[in-house]
């Protein structure tokens, strides 16, 4: 049980926090590799070594995808107050429906951290990238590379862990519960998304709240 509360705790925050800080193309997928330390269960240590994030944007419509092989979570963006998370765990189906305030509950507050732009640099999925020193109130510290290269576009503004960047996030990492998480963009790709990737199954889930997903030790 602890196992699955580690990486459902990690999951949740990969699908609150991992989109984009400003308005951009109206349309593609950025794909991220996400690597995870300080996961002391080595059976979770495995299942998340190769897990990878994709983000899906079509005009005002936006969904996340971390896959882990046995394990799949997709989170939809239906409008600016819905949000469903659907949990593929090993033959388990499960849907969350969550209102905007919970699914910020987990995004760092911008009055928290501050920013500091240096001036190393690096080449990121073919993306020239900047890299920025945040700290926190707390004296943690974290980093992210962004660029300014991709044009803004569509209608739809989405939040990133640290939106005091002004710029999309190629590669960044952050802390929950004594985990760090780091995502290094793979590949951005413009072409058209499919409207499937936004359309939520009528059957073949069971619905749950946050409250009895925290019962079953998520």
């Amino acid at each position: 049980m602890n196992r699955i509360k580690t990486i459902f705790t990690v999951l949740l925050l990969v699908a609150a926090q991992s989109t984009f800080a400003q308005k951009i193309f109206t349309e593609g997928t950025l794909q991220y590799k996400v690597s995870v330390s300080g996961v002391s269960d080595p059976q979770a240590q495995a299942m998340m070594q190769n897990m990878v994030l994709s983000i899906f944007i079509k005009s005002d419509k936006f969904a996340t995808v971390m896959d882990m092989g046995m394990m799949k979570i997709r989170t939809v963006r239906l409008d600016d107050n819905k949000y469903v998370m659907l949990m593929d765990m090993m033959g388990q189906k499960f849907k969350m429906t969550m209102d905007k305030k919970q699914y910020e509950t987990k995004k760092m507050n911008p009055d928290n951290y501050t920013v500091t732009i240096t001036d190393d640099t690096k080449t990121i999925a073919g993306y020239n990238c900047k890299k920025a020193i945040i700290k926190t109130k707390s004296g943690e510290s974290f980093y992210a590379y962004f660029t300014t290269e991709l044009k803004r576009g569509g209608t739809t503004t989405y939040d990133g862990p640290y939106s005091k960047i002004d710029g999309v996030l190629l590669e960044y990492n952050m802390e929950q519960k004594g985990n760090t998480m780091t995502m290094t963009c793979t590949s951005v790709d413009l072409n058209p998304v499919s409207d499937d990737m936004f359309t939520i199954p009528e059957t073949g889930y069971t619905e749950m709240t946050m409250d009895q997903i925290a019962k079953m030790g998520m």
